[in-house]
């Protein structure tokens, strides 16, 4: 039985019954939440809802959920390694539904962040608000020095309620730890990256901070153009962005009217992100059209800067293996990296992984690349990882998901373009950055930087390691070792080190006596000198002699 908080008892009430309404009472009998699993009745749905795909009734249920529950299945829209394509396809169509909030509420927001009333900082203010969306409102407004921007402001209690949302979920996650067996997918994770994102998509310092940090990545391109983030106005719960003056991406109709070239603009799409990926490792998650705006024939816009993807270096050049060892057909070196970022943790199915590899690699090979889809590629890739249980880091599917909604975008824009415009875009980059004078300095100073961090960190692993010797700490687990063999090896070690010590004393004892001031008055102690040469040299005979034999045996 879930034991739950009771201040949210009506939540859970009202999950158990839009769970049931759709068919999932399986969930809500096994999560068996006290206080509401016996007094909720289970029905079975109406044929209308039977009729739906899981994929769909999926969707249904997180709409009627609310705000945080549609923004989990947008997130878990970009899981294709994790989800069949089915359910994909009906997550990628949720959008914020939701109700707009009274300007009067918003213009208290704005005095609550900035200690300044809504008239002190615009000379206008659109009570209309031109969008509303789960997490704020935006509206449109001139500033006093006549910029015009946008204003963004959270929803009143927004945060209380996604707090209280995710509690929920982490103990219905914790209920259904059972389930993971049957669908292989750690949800505890999932809700983990989830709270992170969706609690930095509650801080608008996020947002402005990534807009300021595209906004200096572009700063000397003709091609790309960030909207200005006006920071002193710009609270947790309150931003203000310069509004971009354009057309939508998504207006084909308005853009061909305009004469603009369209094939150019995919082209400049694609430079722009690989720009992002190869030379900054952060790039802007959400290319749909919706979020790009066109300037003129030359030029785009990115808005909108709430999800962002990251990927570091390594990954990055273990990603640019991959793909050359595509090129070469090379599985074994595929299946190699793939251990390297832990993506294969398991020896049972190398076979089928290496069969199945070696097909998916043979049967793209030789299309022509016209004809090829990256998403249909990738889509190819996550059946495969969902099929070997293959588990892929959150940043890499964040980049596969953001290719295939980049590829969407530049198909609308140009029926023609293909993979093959993509992969020449890739092969630029990757070889100005790999072979660039500044790349290869860069590189070689961070090699030196692991050296030099290696060399300092070795005597301090030593310290320890001597020290737990000292204090007796260090564990030895010994398998499959012959006792009796162990003992006679561990007698040969002593005796050659008792020897060696004796050998040791005898030699330097000796070369003290031949060293004294009185070894020419006294005929004795040359003689004792001279014995305990020889006895020294019989020793060390007997100690090679010992050696050798020790040796000998392990042979």
């Amino acid at each position: 039985m879930v034991m739950i908080s009771y201040k949210n008892l009506k939540r859970y009430r009202d999950i158990a019954h839009i769970l049931i309404k759709y068919g999932f009472s399986f969930i809500v009998e096994k999560l068996n939440i006290e206080g509401v699993a016996y007094r909720i009745p289970i029905t079975n749905p109406p044929e209308e809802i039977k009729a739906m795909s899981t994929g769909e009734k999926i969707r249904r249920v997180f709409e009627e959920l609310g705000p945080t529950y549609v923004k989990l299945g947008q997130i878990l829209s970009t899981r294709k390694d994790l989800l069949d394509q089915d359910i994909i396809d009906e997550l990628s169509k949720l959008r914020d539904s939701v109700e707009e909030f009274s300007t009067y509420t918003a213009r208290e927001i704005f005095i609550e962040e900035l200690g300044l009333s809504v008239d002190d900082v615009f000379a206008e203010f659109n009570n209309e608000p031109m969008a509303a969306a789960s997490i704020g409102q935006v509206y449109e407004a001139v500033l006093k020095s006549g910029e015009q921007v946008i204003v963004k402001i959270q929803r009143p209690n927004i945060e209380e309620t996604i707090k209280s949302d995710l509690e929920i979920l982490r103990t219905i996650v914790k209920g259904l730890k059972d389930l993971k067996k049957d669908i292989d997918i750690d949800l505890g994770q999932i809700i983990e990256e989830f709270q992170i994102q969706l609690l930095r998509e509650l801080d608008y310092n996020f947002e402005a901070i990534n807009a300021i940090k595209f906004k200096q990545m572009f700063k000397d391109s003709e091609m790309v153009y960030i909207p200005q983030v006006y920071s002193q106005f710009t609270t947790r719960r309150v931003l203000v962005m310069e509004k971009i003056i354009g057309v939508k991406l998504s207006d084909i109709d308005k853009i061909n009217k305009m004469g603009w070239d369209t094939k150019a603009i995919s082209e400049i799409g694609v430079k722009s992100f690989f720009k992002q990926v190869f030379e900054h490792g952060f790039f802007h998650a959400d290319p749909h059209p919706g979020n790009i705006f066109v300037l003129n024939n030359r030029c785009i816009s990115y808005i909108d800067f709430g999800m962002i993807g990251i990927i570091d270096k390594k990954t990055l050049n273990i990603l640019n293996e991959v793909a050359l060892a595509v090129i070469d057909k090379n599985v074994d070196k595929i299946m190699y990296l793939m251990m390297e970022i832990d993506a294969i943790d398991t020896e049972d199915e190398i076979a089928g992984i290496r069969q199945d590899l070696l097909y998916l690699i043979h049967y793209y090979y030789d299309v022509p690349l016209e004809k090829i889809s990256i998403g249909d590629i990738l889509n190819e890739i996550f059946r495969f990882f969902r099929t070997y249980k293959v588990t892929m880091p959150s940043q890499l599917a964040t980049l596969a998901k953001t290719v295939i909604t980049l590829e969407g975008t530049a198909r609308e824009l140009n029926p023609e373009f293909s993979v093959s415009s993509m992969g020449k875009e890739y092969i630029r980059y990757y070889y100005v950055n790999k072979f660039s004078p500044e790349r290869i300095f860069l590189n070689s100073k961070n090699s030196m930087e692991e050296i030099l961090l290696d060399l300092k960190t070795i005597p301090r692993q030593l310290r320890v390691i001597l020290r737990n010797l000292e204090k007796n700490k260090v564990k030895i687990n010994i398998e499959d070792i012959e006792v009796p063999r162990l003992e006679t090896r561990i007698a040969d070690l002593a005796t050659q080190l008792s020897l060696s010590l004796v050998l040791a004393s005898i030699v330097v004892g000796s070369s003290l006596i031949i060293a004294s001031p009185n070894i020419e008055k006294n005929v004795w102690i040359k003689y004792m000198a001279i014995i305990g040469f020889s006895i020294s040299f019989i020793i060390g005979i007997l100690l090679v002699i010992k050696i050798f034999r020790t040796q000998y045996k392990k042979k």
